[in-house]
């Protein structure tokens, strides 16, 4: 079944609070040129793709775009650019509004006057949200309204999401790539006699400085750490496999039954055994153990559910 761009047209306007898009582009600026001051009378997003000297200014406030950048200018803001004096300053730019009367774009704190002019942020999904729409407006511009659009509202959702529903994402908070490498390792060798000693030499920092870096990112001390996944993942073998507790014990590290049924007992508040009978759920017996830094969700399990049976 072929779907014509006008029965797509008149399928997306049921959608009132989706984006109307007026220009797009990605644009090379020569090094020491500028744009502005000036006001427009759309909402603009840019994204810089490369951190420069170029400078920002919007409503007395100066932003240095040091790091891959997202902009929003809002209607009426009074905003300038200074672009890098020794280098091309490349940006991605599109210009959108929204229906008269609609509202809707009152629903993101993204898009409201006083809210965030320039959001460091470099992650994959919005960057190639927002590529996917230049590539659209190159190869595709008869579906720049039916497809774009919907796409653009994604995305200032995505963004608007980075800012407001998860805090800790932001550069000051980020957990530092040395930390990841260790607890990448820790997933990969459960079943291995790992030490904290250890786990600093081969991220090439001094067990102080691992110590006291990891229980600042991570909430606890990397031995809480490897003994929580240890125990996380005996869970997982606990359920989706038919290995005997004493098995369990020494796939996820532990020497000695006893001491793996204390520790268990500890963090769970259960036996392992008392665990297994209480969550155990044959749809389990198909599943999979993970180990966790594979998601930034906890994978192999039902994450929402508002209901069986509902609509």
């Amino acid at each position: 079944m072929n779907i014509t761009e006008s029965q797509s047209s008149r399928a997306a306007s049921h959608f009132v609070h989706l984006p109307r898009i007026h220009i797009v582009g990605d644009i090379v600026k020569k090094p020491g040129t500028s744009l502005g001051p000036r006001r427009i009378h759309d909402y603009e997003l840019l994204y810089f793709p490369d951190g420069t000297r170029s400078i920002y200014r919007v409503e007395g406030e100066a932003y240095v775009l040091q790091e891959p950048s997202f902009i929003v200018t809002r209607p009426g803001e009074y905003h300038a650019y200074e672009y890098d004096p020794q280098q091309p300053a490349r940006h991605l730019f599109i210009h959108f509004g929204f229906p008269e009367n609609g509202g809707t774009e009152a629903a993101l704190p993204l898009l409201a006057p006083g809210g965030p002019s320039c959001i460091p942020l470099d992650e994959e999904l919005p960057v190639g949200m927002m590529k996917q729409i230049m590539h659209i407006a190159h190869a595709h511009t008869d579906r720049m309204q039916s497809r774009g659009s919907s796409l653009l509202w994604s995305l200032l959702t995505e963004i608007s999401g980075h800012l407001y529903d998860e805090p800790l994402t932001t550069p000051a908070n980020r957990i530092p790539p040395q930390i990841v490498k260790a607890l990448d390792y820790i997933d990969k060798h459960l079943g291995e006699a790992i030490s904290v000693e250890m786990l600093a030499r081969r991220i090439g920092w001094s067990h102080e400085h691992f110590s006291r870096s990891f229980v600042q990112y991570m909430g606890r001390t990397p031995r809480d750490a490897i003994i929580q996944r240890r125990i996380e993942r005996a869970c997982q073998l606990l359920l989706y496999e038919e290995h005997s507790i004493k098995e369990v014990a020494f796939a996820v590290g532990f020497s000695d039954e006893n001491y793996f049924s204390r520790v268990f007992k500890a963090v769970k508040g259960l036996t392992a055994s008392q665990y297994r009978k209480k969550y155990y759920n044959p749809m389990y017996r198909d599943l999979v153990p993970v180990k966790e830094s594979e998601s930034l969700y906890p994978v192999n399990r039902i994450l929402y559910n508002i209901g069986a049976g509902e609509g």
